[in-house]
């Protein structure tokens, strides 16, 4: 594992980690892709294990997040989702690229970072994708409580801390990194309505590549994800018309545990599905 310093096109750096197959005959590369305020570091374990499988995998944080805010208040930094699906997303590809070259490339996204791939100027240069936990998060398909406690959230707090602080403070919670305020706002916007991104086709976003993804596509959600669930998984996957999509949805008890569901199917507690995930950087076409 080394440390690698992301330069994307506006300038911005972003921090990551790049993990070296174990081998030396790589089966491939893996790009992880983070969900909404989450640190690459969350992902080291599954990144390691995956460099033990054989293959290279850049790990990274989104601009705002952890060491990608470059030690910019986060008040005074301007990010939003779309600057992460078209701005840092393709930095990032382009790094994985250069540092493993000519290897067939996978990319990992959780939640977030599944959502933005159709963003991406350069996703002709992946060959395949695994989305986990990947839908549109739209509030009115949750169940009843999850649904009252993400509008409470969202539209009574989200405003309030924002227009105090200058960011969403919603480390103290729990709930992942504080976020600049673009993100959040953005973030309950496209959770609003149906669609999630397609809330922003023909405003924020004049160009997208949703339609023009091929490539196969392994969907992978747990059977408990409060948000995740399965019409907001249909919801955004009806975005990828033209790809191949291959759905699962994982029943905890089937690999020995307890419960898996939004943001723990990529680390270490919830090993026992990572089979599962190497499934999809290893499918044909």
């Amino acid at each position: 594992m080394e440390k690698t310093v992301i330069t994307c096109e506006d300038g911005h750096r972003l921090i990551g980690h790049f993990f070296r197959p174990a081998t030396e005959s790589p089966r491939g590369a893996a790009l992880i892709s983070p969900a909404t305020g989450f640190r690459h570091q969350v992902y080291f374990s599954f990144a390691t294990w995956l460099s033990e499988q054989g293959f290279a995998v850049l790990t990274f944080s989104n601009r705002g997040i952890g060491d990608s805010r470059n030690h910019i208040p986060l008040a005074e930094l301007s990010a939003d989702l779309v600057d992460w699906g078209t701005l840092d997303l393709p930095a990032a590809l382009d790094q994985l690229i250069a540092l493993a070259p000519n290897l067939p490339v996978t990319l990992v996204g959780h939640s977030a970072g599944a959502q933005l791939i159709g963003l991406m100027p350069n996703f002709a240069r992946i060959d395949r994708y695994v989305l986990v936990a990947a839908s549109s998060g739209h509030f009115n398909n949750l169940k009843p409580k999850t649904r009252l406690a993400a509008k409470l959230m969202f539209h009574g707090w989200q405003p309030v801390s924002v227009a105090v602080k200058g960011y969403w403070p919603t480390k103290f919670i729990g709930f992942g990194e504080d976020l600049p305020a673009g993100v959040a706002r953005q973030w309950r916007h496209w959770c609003s309505s149906p669609g999630y991104v397609e809330n922003s086709f023909g405003k924020e976003i004049q160009q997208h590549h949703y339609g023009d993804i091929t490539a196969p596509v392994l969907s992978l959600t747990a059977t408990d994800d409060h948000i995740a669930v399965p019409a907001n998984v249909e919801d955004f996957l009806r975005l990828l018309p033209n790809a191949r999509i291959e759905k699962h949805f994982l029943e905890p008890a089937s690999f020995g545990l307890k419960e898996i569901g939004h943001s723990d199917l990529l680390r270490s507690r919830c090993k026992a599905c990572w089979p599962k995930i190497l499934g999809g950087l290893e499918c044909n076409g």
